[in-house]
């Protein structure tokens, strides 16, 4: 009778419970190639996201180094007159 028991429990094991965890096994398996890919494409347009950021900041570089440069030439013309008069009038006094 307890190899009976025994014998109907291992067929119950194997009837019902083992299709069962294999499915479950399945279903990890595919959960988790699918996660793979989502990594992968997270990664990927993380890394786009990460060289428009740097294409921005060239720019943006450029730019302000561009109006840094307008803004020198700018003080110059402004100045420039000033410091001729500067020098005009030290010349005179010189003499």
């Amino acid at each position: 009778m307890a190899e009976n028991i025994a014998s109907e429990l291992r067929q119950l094991l194997q009837d019902v419970i083992a299709p069962d965890l294999k499915s479950i096994s399945m279903k990890v398996d595919g959960l988790q190639r699918q996660m793979e890919l989502s990594q992968k494409a997270t990664e990927a347009q993380l890394e786009a996201f990460r060289s428009e950021m740097n294409a921005f900041r060239a720019e943006m570089r450029a730019e302000f180094q561009g109006q840094r440069n307008l803004l020198q030439n700018e003080v110059l013309r402004e100045t420039s007159p000033t410091r001729e008069r500067l020098a005009t009038l030290e010349a005179q006094d010189a003499r």
